[in-house]
């Protein structure tokens, strides 16, 4: 097919606007309320009233308003002043951003005339506000403006507060169109999309084994679909072809922070289609997606994006009505060649507990992703609620409590309207991370063949790695299953509580990760979607893609535009990886330049996130903003060199520019070491100058000096930083020769530190360091992995492609033997090493149009393609 969608039009379902989103998501200017004063806006509800977002501004003309002490709420409230919900805020606010705070309205209030109102008791706080939109016409599937009026202190002004209202969804829709084929096709090709996902069958079989399809990308900019060979799915006579759409981020549901449901996009869940069939003879015949088509209400009565599915089986037939053809979105249609999720066998539980009559609690043993499959019999009225999670309460409840969203968190629901027997019933928009599942019944009803279905990306495992210290391949092991885990489509942080493309988590373990497995395609796609995700002025997100939380860049976060598009280079060897994200990796360089202005980061960073004890690090945000940015431009000059543009000169000036900056303002001569006035050693202070190359020569030994010290007498032996620091420590320590220190730190079996969970029989890897870390399920702190590849494991690329590598692994007793395979772009690599009294002992595979070299104390050795047995005497 020339035009794979010729003469196909996007359908929908048209819903009443009571289950419509209620929203206004323009900012033109933003009014203040200062202590004691208040701002507010009506609005009207057709629909019961779930959550209630608002676009909420600090002050901008003070040094940190991250640090500024604000106490303020924000309310729904009837016009009479009576209170529905209300939230409330205190002390220094960490994000200002787009529909950040929300009110989680429980239980919902009934349709009707509201204010969300905003007061304020200490500091500045702006609401970002708009004049009022014309109201668009009602096509039944958009969200439905924002009427009503705005108030300062209680008198009507001008214009339309930035607001979202959710509310009750409508079913997800089922569309389908019935057609005949006369004689046997010779062939027939099905190109489809179903925005948010769908599944699509003819004649009752499933097109494709793709679970959750397409990925989320910014549907504004593009959209993904993929094509299938479906002749075998037709038969003479009469066909059907049948789409069931879900929600996901296009058509997302469920107040949150980041305002998903809230996204430009959305609109209810849409398909377009286009069936192409050619016959024996050479004829021609399609089937498109077009106003012929019928819709009607699914078994899914309500999806939520971070809840999860509502079914139903309904005691009557739904009634089928005709689809409406909708404008799509504007995004362009590209074939989607990121590899798809798919499901897995089904798991059966590792161990089943009954906590009573109606709970029952199903361990699957290990920390996973995926949704419940199983068998239902039952009467009327019966209703059965599975929960998903990582955590249990002391009396063995499964638990999922999610402070980010609005209503409860990965609650999947099934409620019977008649009777049924040996119903299969399996969630499909949707997955859930989890250990635990809980079923609970109410009802005369019963539950059998209770299994996990297991929901991955398709990604080739390329690598594999064993070592005689348990805790190091523990980690590296730990690192590759969490990371697993949240390949969705995009990279996530967490599969249950953000499930967003948080853009630090990826880059900082991507060169770890792709020892493991082959992410050309995976990174490819999603370094895309920065593409998508940057805006006019170069500044790229912190999540990507983006309903338009974040969008500020972030130099320790937004780095992954350059140094994830630098580690496939190096991976792969092949210059077009650098080619395609060189105009995207510049306009983001060039806007750091601007940023940084001639001085110090100012704006708003993450920093050294999540280090033991605290959230944002006490160095704050100038610091790690400031030399975060000198590796992005390092990074930026790297690719402009390998790509042969003169203008890498510009980028290395502008790194040693704000390496200068960034030394003068934070280095101690007194101490020898990179210090915060008012704030004691920080470690990543002095890791990251360290790692990047711009302490002065003459400076080196001290910061040196200064960090060993702290490791090996304030803490133990143990880390005191968070993911930033984490990535390059072991690394630094390394190059000051100091191997010994870094593998303490890796084996150390208290916190802060791998050891302790691995002590704890956890399975993935955690959130943070601290005892009361959140997700279970978090893969940036497995940075590490490259460090124990190269040092444990003794491989490490020295040109790109793998045309050259080393083979030196750490010369320390506490690790004896170690075996390490990487399958390159040349063919596979492969070391296993033992040391003894002797020395060494090793096996070595080069692949062809490869060379190596191994590098222990007492001796080295080149290696040309083939397999080798080496031996080097101590």
């Amino acid at each position: 097919m020339t035009d794979p969608f010729g003469g196909a039009h996007w359908i929908s379902r048209p819903v009443p606007r009571s289950a419509r989103i209620v929203r206004q998501i323009t900012r033109t200017r933003t009014d203040w309320a200062e202590p004691g004063h208040t701002l507010a806006q009506s609005f009207h509800a057709d629909g019961p009233v779930a959550a209630v977002n608002l676009t909420l501004v600090e002050l901008q003309d003070i040094q940190n308003p991250y640090t500024t002490d604000v106490k303020f709420s924000i309310a729904l409230e009837t016009p009479a002043g009576d209170a529905i919900a209300r939230r409330d805020f205190e002390g220094p606010q960490l994000v200002w951003d787009y529909f950040g705070p929300f009110l989680d309205v429980a239980p919902t209030a009934p349709s009707g005339d509201y204010l969300a109102v905003l007061r304020v008791e200490r500091g500045t706080i702006g609401w970002a506000t708009a004049d009022m939109p014309d109201a668009p016409i009602d096509d039944g599937v958009s969200p439905v403006p924002l009427t009503g009026t705005a108030f300062a202190d209680g008198q009507a002004v001008d214009g339309a507060r930035m607001l979202g209202i959710d509310t009750i969804p409508a079913p997800n829709p089922v569309f389908r169109r019935s057609f005949r084929v006369d004689t046997a096709p010779a062939s027939a090709t099905l190109a489809a999309v179903v925005l948010g996902t769908g599944v699509v069958t003819i004649n009752g079989h499933r097109v494709g084994d793709e679970a959750l399809e397409p990925a989320v990308t910014d549907y504004d900019r593009t959209v993904l679909y993929r094509t299938w060979d479906v002749a075998h799915l037709l038969r003479e006579g009469e066909n059907e072809i049948v789409v069931e759409a879900g929600r996901e981020r296009y058509a997302a549901r469920g107040g949150d922070t980041w305002g998903w449901h809230l996204a430009p996009w959305h609109r209810e869940p849409t398909a377009l289609a286009r069936l192409e069939i050619v016959g024996a003879d050479g004829s021609s015949a399609s089937i498109v997606t077009d106003d012929q088509w019928e819709c009607a209400p699914g078994a899914v009565e309500a999806e939520r994006l971070f809840r999860g599915e509502d079914w139903v089986v309904r005691s009557t037939e739904a009634e089928w009505t005709q689809v409406v053809v909708v404008t799509g979105p504007a995004g362009e249609l590209r074939l989607n060649s990121a590899p798809p999720v798919k499901a897995l066998a089904p798991r059966p539980a590792a161990l089943v507990e009954r906590l009573d009559p109606q709970r029952t609690v199903y361990d699957f043993g290990e920390v996973m992703v995926g949704r419940i499959r199983c068998r239902v019999s039952g009467a009327p009225g019966a209703v059965i609620q599975v929960r998903s999670g990582e955590q249990r309460t002391d009396d063995g409840a499964v638990i999922c409590d999610n402070n980010l969203v609005a209503g409860e968190a990965q609650l999947d629901t099934l409620r019977l309207e008649k009777s049924v027997t040996d119903y299969l019933w399996e969630p499909q928009f949707g997955y859930r991370g989890f250990r635990w599942m809980q079923v609970e019944v109410s009802g005369d009803v019963t539950v059998e063949d209770v299994r996990a279905i297991l929901l991955y990306a398709d990604v080739e495992r390329v690598g594999e790695l064993r070592a005689s210290e348990p805790v190091v391949e523990w980690i590296d092991t730990a690192t590759a299953r969490t990371f697993r885990n949240n390949l969705h489509g995009i990279p996530t942080d967490t599969p249950i509580y953000e499930k967003n493309g948080w853009t630090a988590d990826a880059h900082l373990a991507t060169e770890g990760l792709l020892h493991h497995f082959d992410l050309r395609d995976a990174f490819g796609k999603w370094m895309d979607d920065h593409t998508d995700a940057q805006s006019a002025d170069g500044s790229m997100p912190q999540i990507i893609p983006t309903p338009g939380w974040g969008r500020a860049s972030d130099p320790a976060w937004s780095a992954s535009a350059v140094l994830i598009p630098w580690y496939l280079y190096r991976e792969y060897g092949d210059r077009a990886i650098l080619e395609r994200s060189a105009d995207t990796i510049r306009r983001y360089a060039d806007q750091t330049i601007r940023a940084l202005d001639g001085a110090l980061w100012s704006g708003r960073t993450w920093g050294d996130w999540l280090s033991p004890g605290h959230t944002l690090g006490p160095e704050g945000m100038p610091s790690i903003g400031t030399i975060m940015a000198v590796t992005v431009l390092q990074y930026t000059a790297s690719v402009m060199r390998e790509l042969g543009d003169p203008a890498s000169e510009h980028y290395d000036d502008a790194a040693a520019g704000a390496a200068a900056n960034y030394h003068n303002a934070f280095f101690d001569l007194e101490s020898g070491t990179y210090r915060v006035p008012g704030v004691g050693y920080r470690q990543a202070l002095n890791i990251l100058p360290l790692a990047f190359g711009i302490v002065p020569d003459r400076h080196v030994t001290s910061v040196r000096a200064g960090l060993i010290a702290d490791i090996e007498e304030r803490t133990d032996g143990h880390l005191d930083c968070g993911a930033v620091g984490v990535r390059h420590l072991l690394p630094v320590l390394s190059a000051a020769g100091r191997d010994d220190l870094a593998l303490t730190i890796l084996t150390r079996r208290t916190r802060p530190g791998w050891g302790a969970w691995f002590e704890n029989g956890e399975s993935t890897l955690l959130e943070s360091w601290d005892p009361d870390a959140r997700s279970r399920n978090h893969y940036f702190l497995g940075s590490v992995s490259a460090w124990i590849q190269q040092r444990v494991g003794g491989l490490r690329l020295t040109e790109p492609g793998w045309r050259r590598f080393e083979i030196a692994p750490v010369d320390d007793a506490r690790v004896s033997r170690a075996s390490i395979r990487h399958r390159t772009p040349l063919g596979e690599a492969r070391a296993a090493w033992e040391r003894g009294p002797g020395g060494w002992r090793f096996e070595v595979t080069v692949p062809a149009g490869a060379s190596a070299r191994i590098v222990v104390p007492g001796g080295e050795r080149e290696l040309s393609e083939g397999d080798h047995i080496v031996r080097i005497s101590a």
